[in-house]
C-alpha cells in the first residue's frame, strides 16, 4: 500500500528496488552492457568490495555469462580482453559511470 505524508508518496521497498533496476534495463533497452545480448543481470562496474555503491552510475545490465566471467575485475581491462569487445558499448559505458560527474557543479 502507498502512503502519502505532506505530499510525498511513500512506496514500499520492494517496489522502489524494482522500479530502480528497471529504470536501468530500460536505458539500456534490456541489453548486455558488454555483449549486447539480452541482459538479466545488474553488475556493478566498480564491484562492491573495491568500493562501489550501489546506485545507477555503477550499475549496468549484463547478461549472467558476463556478470558471471567478469568477477571483480576492472571492467575495462576485462572488457578489453572479451571477443565481444566494441569501442562504442566501452564508451557508451563510460558515459553511463560518468553522469553523476556531469551534474555535479
Amino acid at each position: 500500500m502507498d502512503h502519502c505524508i505532506d505530499g510525498t508518496n511513500l512506496i514500499p521497498k520492494r517496489s522502489a528496488k524494482h522500479k530502480f533496476r528497471q529504470e536501468i534495463f530500460k536505458a539500456w533497452q534490456h541489453q548486455c552492457a558488454y555483449c549486447g545480448e539480452s541482459a538479466d543481470t545488474l553488475d556493478h562496474v566498480r564491484p562492491r568490495h573495491k568500493g562501489g555503491a550501489t546506485v545507477t552510475t555503477n550499475l549496468v545490465p549484463a547478461c549472467r555469462n558476463c556478470n558471471r566471467r567478469k568477477g571483480s575485475e576492472e571492467w575495462r581491462e576485462w572488457f578489453n580482453r572479451q571477443d565481444s569487445y566494441l569501442l562504442d558499448r566501452e564508451l557508451a559505458v563510460l558515459q553511463w559511470i560518468q553522469a553523476s560527474d556531469d551534474k555535479t557543479p
